[in-house]
């Protein structure tokens, strides 16, 4: 049995990775950018985002359910074991009938740059071997994050050595596919040391076709969701708000996926700990958890509030100058997401409220189509903006109402409330920053570093003085 790893040190090793995976694109797309050009750049992003789908088909559900099932099971051997190979059987017929359809697709569709659809099955073909959700639903995630960070190092490298011209579109496509075919499949060899293989029977692999399929429909649903924005502001507005969309949710993405690194740590603690009835360890870790994301949230939502203007005219020119009130109306996504994963991820998926979790899913999906089409054609790109913020919020708020007995909205604010008057703070100072001078990258680099400084010295104070808790927790993991 692999040795769970503590939450913090699971942070800790999530935490790396994300940026990790957010640098190495920022240090290769200058290089990519020169070295294969726009033509060559957009047949790869074409043939790698139709491959993406059905390697979407292959994992539908199974990243949540895998987990959540795997975690339940994690201290019966017998049982994890009988799990692991019967979910495992059926993700591999899954996603050996999905690379058949892909193959089949580039067979009979495909007319144009056939090679690098081609190149594309080993990506499709990683899926098979994606058992992920094996080790995070252990809590093991220093097995995951170290092996995958020296793959994408090593792609990195592989990519400035060969890649040199766009004739070497194919070596790229190449290279790629085979770093997340490799990631995937040096997990197996480890996985079958920790569950040995056993005989499992029909009923044990019939039992998991019901969530799967449960977890696909919420699947299906943000997938949607997060491309309805883009398609009806193509349809009923104009290609450059598109443009001035797609750039500015880039930037807060960032943020976003750091943050959603609290409900990718905590879920399988919570998944173990609803299983054993232990409803105390589930309420004191989703405090745990709200602190953490009302800290970086506000930090990451009043940061780029503050920032937003200078950022967007330094990262994206001139011409890009609206991005920067995109961004700022974008910016309360950062929190209102996080909040929303934990009570998902902590609470209703660990507690096998499915139906209810699919229901805030589509809800979300619902009120933003809505919103958008209303919208769009009146306000443009902001009106992609605010369908996508209320669903949020509203999407939140239902969320609340359903677990109102569980969690606790005056708790939330408790958390939430001395980071927003810090975060607004520091907001203050740094556009007095900005009032001194033209947006520059020096002006962007001295906002970040008063905004910093004005956020942690806060931050510093009121954990000192008001939060008792919080102290003691931290001087307990540094040994004081």
């Amino acid at each position: 049995m692999i040795r769970k790893q503590s939450i913090s040190q699971n942070f800790f090793f999530q935490y790396a990775y994300q940026i990790l995976i957010l640098v190495i694109p920022l240090v290769l797309a200058p290089y990519l950018s020169r070295a294969l050009r726009e033509t060559a750049l957009g047949v790869f992003s074409y043939a790698n985002s139709i491959a993406a789908y059905f390697v979407a088909m292959s994992m539908l559900g199974i990243a949540r359910h895998g987990q959540r099932i795997i975690s339940e099971n994690a201290n019966d051997d017998i049982k994890l074991r009988k799990s692991f190979w019967s979910l495992f059987t059926v993700h591999i017929i899954v996603s050996i009938i999905s690379l058949l359809i892909y193959l089949a697709f580039v067979v009979f569709f495909i007319k144009d740059n056939k090679t690098i659809f081609t190149i594309e099955l080993l990506y499709v073909a990683s899926a098979i071997f994606d058992i992920t959700w094996l080790f995070y639903g252990l809590e093991n995630f220093k097995s995951v994050v170290i092996k995958n960070a020296l793959i994408k190092i090593f792609e990195c490298i592989c990519v400035f050595i060969f890649v040199k011209q766009p004739n070497d579109l194919g070596i790229y496509a190449f290279i790629n596919a085979t770093s997340i075919l490799i990631g995937q499949a040096i997990m197996i060899p480890q996985a079958v040391k920790v569950v040995r293989p056993i005989k499992f029977t029909k009923e044990d692999v019939r039992k998991h076709i019901k969530p799967l399929l449960v977890f696909s429909i919420s699947v299906i649903a943000s997938f949607m969701y997060t491309v309805f924005d883009k398609t009806l502001l193509g349809i009923m507005s104009t290609k450059e708000n598109v443009a001035f969309y797609e750039y500015s949710n880039k930037i807060v993405n960032v943020p976003k996926t750091i943050i959603g690194v609290t409900g990718t740590v905590m879920f399988p603690r919570a998944c173990r700990l609803a299983a054993e009835g232990n409803v105390a360890g589930q309420k004191k870790y989703i405090k745990y958890s709200y602190f953490i994301t009302s800290f970086l949230g506000m930090a990451s939502l009043f940061g780029l509030m503050g920032i937003a203007d200078t950022f967007s005219i330094v990262y994206y020119g001139e011409s890009f100058k609206i991005c920067g009130k995109i961004m700022a109306y974008m910016a309360p996504l950062v929190y209102i997401v996080g909040a929303g994963d934990i009570i998902r991820t902590q609470y209703m998926i660990p507690n096998h409220m499915d139906k209810q979790f699919n229901i805030c899913i589509i809800f979300n999906a619902v009120i933003n189509l809505i919103l958008s089409v209303l919208l769009i054609p009146i306000i443009g790109v902001y009106g992609a903006v605010v369908g996508s913020v209320s669903a949020e919020i509203f999407g939140l708020l239902v969320q609340m109402v359903i677990c109102r007995k569980f969690v606790k909205a005056t708790e939330i604010l408790k958390e939430l409330i001395p980071f927003i008057l810090i975060g607004f703070l520091m907001m203050l100072g740094i556009k007095y920053v900005d009032m001194m001078g033209k947006a520059s990258l020096i002006e962007l680099g001295l906002e970040l570093i008063v905004g910093g400084l004005i956020y942690c010295i806060l931050t510093g104070l009121y954990i000192l003085c008001f939060r008792k808790d919080i102290k003691e927790s931290i001087m307990n993991k540094i040994n004081l």
